[in-house]
């Protein structure tokens, strides 16, 4: 019997968790715990006012003797009709967030959300829970609840899109917009999104460093405060005019660099003469030729003599090289041409006994001859052959030896010949690159004396995460987070940056951007 009750008790406990999740899902997925929470107090309250009297009447004390107590079915009665009405929810319906117009669209404004920011966002939800009714009819006054949604609040980077990506929420696109305006769209996609009433707080927790490169002191990457312009970033990344003492410094190192590629051009210059003329054969550097002369005047008499020296041992060790080749080729030649003579003279030698030793054969068998005659004859014979085989195997190794003191002498000479025109091809990259510098060197000398240096500012800013703008600068013009301040000298215009009238806008000279 105990078995069976217990069994019923775990199946009405199943069947009644079973019903409870299928009230409470729906409440849970439309608005969260706290939905579910208020519901359940909704429904506790209806159930306190419903079943008060009837507590009343249960835990009240025994009645005196003499006094008639009350029935069960009365205290289904005993409930008052004003309170059998539909009680009034216990959260107040949210409304969208207003969003002003200027937030629809791009903003003008410099201190905006760019890609590479880091904002900060606190989202708070709120909800007003309307008040229970009471017995005696007193209206009590709502409660509101404001709390922090942690699971959605914390630091979002602004992506390459241009839009931060929040749990639950999705994506919003906050750059070029201000702060307040970043709020007003995060809070709008939030109740959108979960039908909620909230607020956000916005902060930018990490910018993007301005970068700067070209004629200043200090380039790199600077830090960006609010409302800076080129002005601001000029000064403190250090611009350079005629007028600086950096800028005599640079000029005294500029006149020392460019003395000193004048001299490594005609040096290399000369090496490049003297390779060329080894590799001509030629013993000596053209007299005529203007890098001698400017050898002579930059290098000194020692550097033109010490080239001169070189090439000329240059040609020296090859015509050496070439005439020990020649010498042996000639000595191989001279052997070759014995060992053919010995050669022709034993095969002479072996065809003489080859026919002394047939007639002895024929003459054997007439009795003219004895036999170790005949075979003295045979001996002979098979020496003649064997010297002559000695002979041609000589022949052949001396031939051999020619050829391969024919390939070492070619191959002597093209490796000697690679070494060469790679050190012509380095020495002439070396020099490309000198003269390279020495122009770059001789502009910016032209510049600084000019009749003053003025300096050109432009500005490339991201417009995504591929494409970027230039824009022209002035003085006054703002910089954003992530902007690329180019700072060069210019002496075609006949007004530098400071003196650029401040009511002229910045001109787009070239978008890097797709139309």
């Amino acid at each position: 019997m105990s078995n069976g009750l217990g069994g019923f008790l775990v199946s009405a406990s199943i069947v009644a968790a079973g019903l409870t999740g299928f009230w409470a899902w729906p409440h849970l997925q439309e608005g969260g715990f706290r939905s579910l929470a208020a519901q359940a107090s909704g429904l506790y309250h209806q159930a306190e006012l419903r079943l008060r009297p009837a507590l009343a009447a249960l835990q009240s004390p025994p009645a005196m003797t003499g006094q008639p107590q009350a029935e069960p079915g009365a205290i289904a009665e005993s409930l008052p009709p004003a309170l059998s009405s539909t009680v009034p929810p216990l959260r107040a319906e949210a409304t969208a967030p207003a969003v002003e117009a200027r937030c629809e669209g791009p903003e003008n404004d410099a201190d905006t959300a760019v890609i590479g920011d880091s904002v900060q966002l606190r989202i708070f939800e709120s909800a007003t829970l309307a008040a229970a009714p009471v017995p005696d009819g007193a209206d009590a006054p709502p409660t509101d609840i404001v709390f922090e949604r942690l699971d959605l609040s914390g630091a979002y980077e602004v992506g390459t899109g241009g839009t931060v990506s929040l749990p639950a929420i999705g994506h919003v696109a906050v750059a070029g917009h201000s702060l307040a305006c970043i709020e007003a769209l995060v809070s709008r996609a939030a109740f959108e999104r979960m039908r909620t009433q909230n607020s956000v707080s916005a902060a930018f927790a990490a910018r993007p460093p301005v970068l700067v490169r070209g004629a200043v002191r200090s380039p790199g990457a600077h830090g960006y405060t609010p409302g800076m312009t080129v002005e601001r970033v000029l000064a403190q990344a250090g611009a350079l005019d005629d007028r600086d003492p950096a800028a005599q410094v640079r000029l005294i190192a500029l006149e020392a660099r460019r003395s000193e590629l004048d001299k490594t051009r005609v040096s290399l210059s000369l090496e490049r003469m003297r390779i060329e003329a080894a590799l001509d054969d030629r013993d000596t550097l053209p007299q005529d030729d203007p890098a001698i002369r400017a050898a002579a005047t930059l290098l000194g008499p020692e550097r033109l003599a010490s080239e001169r020296n070189a090439l000329g041992a240059e040609i020296r060790a090859d015509r050496l090289r070439r005439d020990q080749s020649e010498a042996a080729l000639a000595d191989l030649s001279a052997r070759i041409e014995a060992a053919r003579r010995q050669k022709a003279l034993a095969e002479t030698q072996m065809a003489y006994h080859a026919t002394r030793q047939e007639q002895q054969s024929e003459m054997l068998q007439s009795g003219l001859v004895t036999d170790s005659r005949v075979n003295d004859t045979a001996v002979r014979a098979m020496d003649a052959e064997r010297i002559l085989l000695e002979k041609e195997d000589l022949l052949f190794r001396l031939e051999a030896e020619r050829r391969a003191a024919q390939q070492d002498a070619e191959l002597a000479r093209v490796d000697r010949i690679k070494a060469l025109t790679a050190e012509l091809r380095q020495v002439s990259a070396a020099l490309d690159a000198a003269g390279n510098e020495l122009d770059t060197v001789g502009a910016e000398l032209n510049l600084y004396k000019g009749d003053g240096l003025h300096l050109a500012v432009t500005i490339e800013r991201p417009v995504d995460g591929t494409h970027a703008r230039t824009i022209a600068a002035r003085a006054d013009t703002p910089v954003r987070p992530g902007d690329l301040v180019t700072v060069s000298a210019d002496r075609t215009g006949k007004e530098d940056l400071a003196a650029a009238t401040p009511s002229d806008p910045p001109a787009i000279i070239r978008s890097a951007s797709t139309e």
